[in-house]
């Protein structure tokens, strides 16, 4: 499917999902009138029938009284379905404008950045216009911590293949990705983090270990309501203000350990809710990949996964009614509410605290292969990399940056055969270097995390990256640019040193001093790289560093990014070339600029 295809594909269900968004709407407003009518039917019924009998007034009452319930329910099933339908409107639109390489709409995984990653500040992994924000449509906190950690952290062979076989599996399943990240979207908390969730499942328990505590609180319940309706009847109400007395002392000693309950699962309802209906939905559905498989069958038990968070869910509602001042004093008075539901809590947490973690993870990997699935399935043309053991290499057929729009995108095929071998990159400003190092790397990220890649052909063995392209001055750590480069470097040294399978990925070494010393430092760092056996892409304006190949032997080949010049006019085709550039471009820019030479 070309992307013109894929852009009518979400054209139709954009129209599809407004229009029933629009009748849905309409629907929900002759409710509103029903209910209405019910509710005055249901006054003036009671009003009319009052004199005649009174039993048959409050039987009519209680009858439209209760249609005015379902009314309600049903509407309010109607206004979530028309909700569901306007977040998916609002989805493929979204989708319409990343086929054009606008992905603003998503979040953009700033909280990941870490600047002394290996490669993750180079490569644009998160940010504005990152790979994250590329990829992202997970809706739980916990997918996007294990999206980040995948794109981090590379996987092993065998969980590639696992993944990618998963990702074929979901490419096709359009509507289950989007009606999941739909949910997630309708319940406004479902992004808050689960861990004070998971924080009180490994606290101790408190009230399952006072096991006298319930029965006593029931049956003073009881002997409450009993004085409450002899104070009715007309008793001395002396005996209830003792009773409620005592209630208030033992709702007052239990009221930390209520607090300290509340303040870990207070208002999770909403993601609770999320989670319930994500996971009901991957419960259902039919996969035939082993991974989907695997993760699938970690919701099943006794009981269903998805009833069991949405029963927790209740609970923690419930307990929230203690934020209504006046509701929770009432209900606690009379009923010790709180302390019941923080029994129910604990007897939840004791069934169920063993499977919590095994249910949120599955959850979240579903949420990120599906991510993967619809990368795979907005760009039909990138390839699944074969990623295999043994010596290195690394051949790339027609690869190009994913983050470039495909209007705009320039490919190039690249093939380093063996490891152990630099290659050095000479071009002009603006000629391509840098954008071709970090499409080689950013390609390597995807592949190492089971995601298709922007090429029509990928593929390589498992290496660590390591880069240094984007090092800039800390005035927080009082460090020059220079001296936080040779820091970078001073890390890959060691790193290369000790890990003889690295990927290196460097552009413009030591910059941040003059060109000796520069040429000089670079030289040597060159021969020590390839010492350690480094293999790896440098750009580089120092044509001088490209005589190596043939001190070197072998260990160095030269390739640049050429410029055509016609007058005062430049042409760049950014395709990639053996041998060395000659062709420099900086006086005619300066002179393009209005600097005078």
């Amino acid at each position: 499917m070309e992307h013109t295809d894929i852009n009518g594909f979400y054209d139709l269900r954009i129209i599809m999902f407004g229009e029933m968004a629009n009748r849905l709407k309409k629907y929900e407003s002759v409710l509103s009138y029903a209910r209405l009518v019910v509710f005055i039917m249901a006054v003036a019924g009671f009003g009319l029938l009052f004199s005649s009998s009174w039993l048959l007034a409050v039987i009519v009452m209680a009858t439209f009284l209760i249609l005015f319930g379902w009314l309600v329910k049903y509407q309010n099933r109607i206004i979530r379905k028309r909700s569901l339908n306007e977040y998916l409107v609002r989805i493929n639109t979204a989708e319409q404008s990343c086929l054009k390489g606008e992905f603003r709409q998503f979040p953009d995984g700033s909280e990941y950045i870490d600047k002394n990653h290996g490669y993750s500040n180079d490569l644009d992994i998160f940010g504005r216009n990152s790979l994250f924000q590329m990829i992202n449509r997970v809706t739980s906190r916990a997918a996007g911590d294990m999206l980040s950690g995948w794109l981090l952290d590379p996987a092993t062979v065998e969980a590639v293949y696992r993944r990618q076989e998963a990702v074929a599996d979901l490419k096709g399943k359009v509507d289950w990705r989007q009606n999941m990240m739909a949910v997630g979207y309708q319940y406004k908390d479902a992004g808050n983090s689960p861990d004070e969730i998971l924080n009180w499942l490994q606290a101790p328990f408190y009230f399952r270990q006072r096991k006298y505590l319930r029965p006593v609180i029931t049956f003073i319940s009881v002997i409450t309501l009993l004085v409450t309706a002899a104070v009715i009847a007309g008793v001395n109400p002396f005996f209830l203000f003792l009773i409620l007395g005592v209630n208030f002392f033992i709702n007052y000693y239990c009221r930390k350990a209520v607090g300290k309950l509340h303040l870990l699962v207070s208002k999770s309802n909403d993601m609770l809710l999320s989670y319930s209906e994500v996971i009901s939905m991957i419960e259902t559905e039919r996969f035939t990949s082993a991974r989907l498989i695997s993760l699938q069958s970690g919701f099943k038990g006794d009981h269903s996964a998805s009833e069991q968070v949405k029963k927790l869910s209740r609970f923690v509602n419930k307990l929230d009614t203690r934020l209504n001042i006046m509701v929770s004093v009432v209900l606690n008075l009379f009923f010790f509410w709180d302390i019941h539901v923080c029994y129910g809590l604990e007897k939840w947490k004791q069934e169920n605290s063993g499977s919590v973690v095994r249910w949120f993870s599955a959850m979240s990997e579903m949420e990120v292969l599906s991510s993967l699935a619809n990368l795979h399935f907005n760009n039909p043309g990138w390839a699944l990399p074969d990623v295999r053991e043994g010596s290195f290499q690394l051949h790339a057929v027609d690869a190009g940056h994913p983050l470039i729009s495909p209007g705009k995108r320039v490919c190039n095929d690249f093939n380093i055969a063996e490891a152990g071998k630099i290659c050095l990159i000479t071009g002009s400003n603006m000629s391509g270097k840098s954008t071709f190092l970090r499409t080689i790397g950013v390609n390597m990220v995807l592949a190492f995390a089971g995601s298709p890649v922007c090429a029509s052909s990928f593929s390589l063995s498992p290496i660590t990256l390591l880069t240094s392209m984007r090092v800039s001055d800390s005035l927080e750590d009082n460090t020059s640019t220079f001296y936080a480069e040779l820091k970078r470097l001073a890390m890959i040294i060691r790193e290369t040193r000790d890990n003889r399978r690295t990927f290196l990925l460097l552009d413009e070494m030591l910059h941040g001093t003059n060109s000796n010393d520069r040429h000089t430092g670079s030289v040597a760092l060159m021969k020590q790289l390839i010492k350690y056996h480094a293999t790896g892409l440098v750009a580089t304006h120092d044509l001088a560093l490209s005589d190596l190949e043939h001190e070197l032997q072998g260990k160095l080949e030269n390739y640049n990014f050429d410029v055509r010049i016609n007058g005062e006019e430049l042409y760049f085709d950014y395709k990639l070339n053996k041998g060395v550039c000659r062709s420099m471009n900086a006086s005619l820019l300066m002179k393009k600029m209005g600097i005078g030479l």
